[in-house]
């Protein structure tokens, strides 16, 4: 790939400025999330609003993500499949049913449901399909330059199509 033609995309989030300072932590010290972090430490870093800085707050956060992470490792055996056991999935929360008040709260409309639940429930199934193919479009684009990997990509485009 040709260095000299490439240009990065500025959009309202990632600015010239933003994009130049993790440009300049990849070329000092290797781009690593610890390297961006210290740079973006700074207050007079353009990285600096990217981060949740309130420690109480971002370890709440940082607990959460570790919960959903637990959720996600956790795998079933169906039929002789290996497969992820749980998937997050859009619910609609019935006001008449004894959901739990911290549920109510949230407004969750988000909920983690077992796959054997979601693979005999049309919606729920083809939300999760919807979401296979996002991440396989997804995944086609942020590899599209890989031309050995053309066969799957047009698998992608006609599985999309359907």
């Amino acid at each position: 790939m040709n260095k000299e033609k490439i240009q990065y995309k500025n959009t309202e989030k990632f600015t010239a400025e933003v994009i130049d300072e993790v440009l300049e932590v990849q070329t000092k010290y290797g781009l690593t999330a610890d390297s961006l972090l210290k740079k973006a430490s700074k207050k007079s870093s353009s990285l600096y609003e990217f981060f949740d800085w309130d420690n109480s707050s971002a370890g709440d956060k940082w607990r959460l993500q570790q919960a959903r992470t637990l959720i996600n490792e956790i795998k079933v055996i169906v039929e002789d499949k290996e497969m992820y056991a749980f998937e997050n999935i859009k619910v609609t929360i019935d006001k008449k049913t004894n959901v739990s008040d911290w549920i109510k709260k949230g407004n969750s409309s988000r909920e983690y449901k077992p796959i054997v639940e979601i693979m005999d429930n049309v919606n729920y199934r083809q939300q999760l399909i919807q979401r296979a193919l996002s991440e396989a479009k997804h995944w086609r684009e942020r590899h599209s330059e890989l031309v050995e990997l053309k066969s799957i990509f047009c698998s992608i485009d006609v599985e999309s199509k359907k």
